[in-house]
């Protein structure tokens, strides 16, 4: 089965990075989120243990708006063997057993994939064209 195109690169290639000590960051809307899964988000990133996880994340003062700083990008086995001694898998292993959903994990690893650093996920924000949607 043939992988679709990452969402995140498809909306980043309008703007290319000019220089490299640019990052790319995202704000997209918690309905690409399951609901259960965006309201134990909003519990999570306040007492995750992010470590080893390979992200920091964070609560937004007076917004509803979940914030994840992305590091050691791109998420790949190759990447992370390099860097760190583990693939990609192993990661997301890491991930779920901190309690991260499937589908935070999944949208997490596309935003890495793509190089993302900073990824805002809010319920006020738009729709990210190619990314799954879900009701809320």
């Amino acid at each position: 089965m043939a992988q679709s195109p990452n969402p995140f690169d498809i909306a980043a290639s309008d703007f290319p990075m000019t220089h490299p000590c640019c990052s790319r960051a995202f704000e997209i809307a918690s309905a690409h989120l399951p609901e259960e899964d965006w309201e134990e988000l909003q519990t999570l990133v306040e007492n995750a243990d992010t470590a080893l996880l390979q992200f920091e994340c964070f609560t937004l003062p007076d917004s509803d708006a979940i914030g994840f700083k992305i590091l050691s990008t791109p998420w790949t086995d190759q990447h992370l063997g390099q860097y760190w001694g583990y693939d990609l898998s192993t990661l997301q292993a890491l991930q779920a057993a901190e309690g991260f959903s499937e589908e935070a994990i999944r949208v997490l690893t596309l935003a890495a994939q793509a190089h993302v650093r900073f990824l805002v996920i809010d319920p006020n924000s738009n729709v990210l064209d190619g990314l799954p949607l879900f009701e809320c």
